[in-house]
């Protein structure tokens, strides 16, 4: 019984583990459960605190897309919760939107976003607004998961060029001649070249992408293009991992040429 009952647990938390996770903070429990019955949704882990110092301590145990935090608790308020969020190095890039029924003077609404605030909604809630806003940050969310996902694959396909090229040069000293050697590095050049286009064009879609990081369409499409720009380079890694080590064909008199499979 007990072991089905750990078995249980384990697929409920792997479940929970592939939702986007929210964090709402308010020291009103009925709050926290309206908030929960708007935002309800199969793709999202809705995760609750009623103080400040409670949320901290769930910032450094999950990582979630982002905050929904009343400004007037009890203790520590939400401007000073803020703070520390924003103090921490694992939270610190964690969208926070404010909640609060204070007045809209500038003063106060300077203050949020000095504590680290990156909206506000003011209390009545107007559902629509506030499940705008949330998809638009649960999109962004979804959108560094896939850039971090693409970054790691370039890593990889990176590495993978590092050891094809370390196999090339080992392969050159042992099997290849002199007049092999040199057309081996010419196509070295000549690869290199193919694969300068797809790396700037991939680090220019990054760099838009931290420019228009608040456009959750322009965001879709230059995920596509990185995606296609890896996928370049992955082709031509494979390229090079797939030279044949002793077939080679004769090319101007005694110089060979090393057979690329496709």
């Amino acid at each position: 019984m007990q072991f089905v009952c750990t078995l249980v647990e384990g697929i409920k938390n792997m479940n929970r583990a592939e939702k986007i996770k929210i964090l709402l903070v308010d020291d009103r429990p009925e709050n926290l459960l309206a908030l929960e019955n708007i935002l309800e949704d199969p793709e999202l882990d809705i995760i609750k605190a009623t103080s400040g110092n409670e949320a901290l301590g769930l910032m450094l145990e999950h990582e979630f897309a982002l905050v929904l935090l009343d400004v007037q608790m009890p203790e520590m308020d939400g401007f000073e919760t803020a703070e520390l969020m924003r103090g921490n190095e694992r939270s610190k890039q964690t969208p926070i939107i404010f909640v609060t029924a204070i007045n809209f003077e500038q003063k106060y609404v300077f203050k949020g976003y000095e504590s680290g605030a990156v909206d506000y909604l003011f209390k009545p809630i107007d559902l629509y607004i506030l499940k705008s806003k949330v998809k638009v940050f649960i999109e962004l969310y979804k959108q560094k998961k896939s850039l971090e996902i693409t970054t790691n694959d370039l890593k990889k396909t990176v590495e993978e060029l590092k050891k094809a090229n370390q196999k090339i040069i080992e392969q050159q000293k042992s099997l290849i001649e002199e007049e092999q050697l040199k057309v081996l590095l010419q196509m070295a050049g000549a690869t290199a070249h193919e694969l300068n286009q797809p790396l700037m064009s991939l680090l220019g879609y990054i760099d838009l992408m931290k420019i228009y990081k608040d456009n959750p369409e322009k965001l879709i499409n230059y995920t596509e293009k990185i995606k296609e720009s890896a996928l370049r380079i992955s082709d031509i890694v494979r390229k090079i991992q797939n030279i044949r080590n002793y077939e080679t064909k004769p090319y101007l008199g005694e110089t060979s040429i090393i057979n690329l499979g496709d």
